[in-house]
């Protein structure tokens, strides 16, 4: 309520005394005085007939004249909220269409203009019942400049979302109420939609005075992954390394197992000789193990030669060609490579 308003209400003495006289049981001619000297008490007072619901105390009346009068004094420094919360502390002890007024002029005055709609038309019914003409008039000039300044909403089902549950400000809003346009407060809201199998619609906007909007709630399928599943990368090319490390390490080890080997087989070609000459026309008995034990040595020495070279020749190859694909790798991974030569990628390889 404008400042102008406030004050037709305060020289409206007929009403400022009855109601008070009525709602805190003191005398008419009293609360008379009391009005005239005490400025702004205003039309949040209690009508003339209020019939509580629940009977007050005279202690409980008292506390609720006196946060009455604090909540005219926070209207009157524009502390509408602090107002707000002693008026509706009021409404706990007695209900009057003013008091239901003055509530309804807090909300509308903090931009919670659908309450205040509400409260206006509750104090516009009890001061009917009462026979409040003067608040059932000003609510009526109240209400019809209010409606004028609400603005609306039009939330509507868009692609995907024709079974979707679709919410303002998260309260689920029914078919019944979508496609038309829904009153709302002004300021900053949000509508949301979710559907099985569809990514969640989410759209917040602002809304001015008098202003409409429309939202259009559309729904994207869940996409579906046609994209092959990357492979991870296999480990061949470093098990070849590997297994030609161990082949050619088990090849050079067999090599020097057979370089011993021929060493001890030239000791005992060395023994024989000096048992039984270099012609050995004529050996001893005793000659026969040296001969032996030469003969096994030659055998043993031939073979860890022969598998010590072969280890050494499948390692190598096995190393050269775990090195060339884990270098093919790295060419499809390394782009951007100044080289002409090579198509722009570089060519990364580990031995």
């Amino acid at each position: 309520m404008h400042r102008g308003s406030i004050r037709r209400w305060v020289v409206r003495p007929s009403l400022v005394v009855a109601s008070l006289g009525s709602v805190w049981g003191a005398p008419q001619r009293a609360q008379a005085q009391t009005s005239a000297a005490t400025p702004p008490t205003t039309s949040a007072a209690t009508p003339p007939t209020a019939s509580p619901a629940i009977p007050a105390g005279a202690d409980a009346l008292k506390r609720a004249r006196e946060q009455f009068g604090q909540a005219l004094a926070l209207q009157t420094g524009g502390d509408w909220a602090g107002a707000l919360t002693l008026l509706k502390e009021v409404t706990a002890v007695r209900s009057t269409p003013q008091v239901r007024f003055n509530i309804a002029l807090c909300e509308e005055r903090l931009g919670r203009l659908i309450a205040a709609i509400g409260d206006y038309e509750l104090a516009a019914a009890d001061a009917r019942v009462e026979k409040a003409d003067q608040v059932e008039q000003e609510v009526a000039v109240r209400l019809e400049s209010l409606k004028a300044r609400v603005p609306r909403v039009l939330v509507q089902r868009g692609e995907g979302a024709y079974a979707a549950t679709i919410s303002l400000d998260g309260v689920p809003l029914g078919d019944s109420v979508l496609q038309s346009p829904l009153p709302i407060d002004p300021g900053p809201h949000v509508v949301e939609g979710t559907s099985a199998g569809f990514l969640p619609f989410k759209q917040s906007f602002r809304v001015e005075e008098q202003q409409i909007a429309t939202i259009v709630v559309n729904l994207v399928p869940v996409p579906r992954n046609t994209e092959p599943p990357l492979a991870h990368p296999r480990p061949a090319a470093q098990g070849l390394r590997l297994a030609g490390y161990v082949v050619g390490g088990a090849g050079l080890g067999s090599l020097i197992a057979s370089g011993a080997l021929f060493y001890l087989r030239q000791s005992a070609i060395s023994d024989l000789d000096q048992q039984c000459g270099k012609a050995r026309a004529s050996c001893p008995a005793g000659a026969q193990n040296t001969y032996d034990r030469g003969k096994l040595y030659t055998t043993l020495g031939n073979v860890t030669l022969a598998a010590g070279a072969a280890g050494l020749g499948v390692g190598a190859a096995l190393v050269v060609v775990g090195s060339r694909s884990s270098a093919q790798v790295s060419l499809g991974l390394s782009p951007g490579a100044s080289l002409a030569d090579r198509g722009g990628a570089s060519l990364v390889g580990r031995f």
